[in-house]
């Protein structure tokens, strides 16, 4: 299908709120050139769908009774042939969430606070072979980004004493667990103070889960 667009579009929506599909289809169904040609109230009715009917795009939405959203796409895109688009129409801006669902295969993310035409033009790009990300796509992957670099900033040595001091060990207890002296200890804080630019213990934990670096 990449590349090659059929009208009209035809649409599957999927949301565990009738009022929202209901909606959905009233807007989509004014363009000449898109279809709505179905709709499901969970993920694994979406699943089922998709499987009897020839759409082109899934608008899909995360949170639903039954299987989650992030679980739907890839079961839509697992099948050989003509396989549907996915487009994830959502409330979710959490970069986690976020993330999940562009790796899984999703060729779109739109906000559900979005304009009608915002909507249109992702289905339009997307049904073409393109791919229409919200912005809240481009900061996910960003902060992805960050937080790699982030956790190159300590060794892995450092980490572990890092972790024992945020679980409330003393240097003397990380010295005993780790067979180091407490000199030793004290030295690969320093390091880590001057790393992440702190000037002491408590400080450097704070700014170290801050990062993510003890998740």
């Amino acid at each position: 299908m990449d590349g090659q667009l059929r009208t009209p579009i035809r649409i599957l929506i999927v949301d565990d709120h009738e009022v929202v599909r209901r909606g959905l289809e009233g807007i989509l169904s004014a363009c000449d050139d898109l279809e709505v040609v179905g709709q499901a109230s969970s993920g694994e009715e979406a699943v089922s769908r998709a499987e009897t009917l020839e759409c082109d795009v899934v608008l899909l939405d995360l949170q639903m009774r039954g299987m989650h959203g992030l679980e739907v796409i890839p079961q839509l895109l697992k099948r050989g042939g003509d396989t549907p688009r996915v487009i994830v129409l959502t409330i979710h801006d959490d970069d986690e969430i976020v993330l999940r669902a562009v790796k899984s295969g999703a060729s779109g993310y739109v906000m559900k606070n979005a304009s009608a035409d915002e909507l249109i033009r992702a289905i339009r790009h997307v049904a073409s072979g393109g791919r229409h990300f919200d912005e809240v796509v481009v900061k996910a992957f960003l902060s992805d980004e960050q937080r790699a670099r982030d956790r190159d900033l300590l060794t892995p040595h450092e980490l572990e004493i890092l972790r024992m001091v945020a679980a409330g060990a003393t240097n003397r207890q990380v010295a005993l667990h780790l067979f180091l002296s407490v000199e030793t200890v004290k030295s690969h804080l320093e390091a880590i103070y001057r790393t992440l630019e702190v000037s002491d213990r408590a400080h450097a934990v704070a700014v170290a889960m801050r990062k993510g670096l003890l998740d």
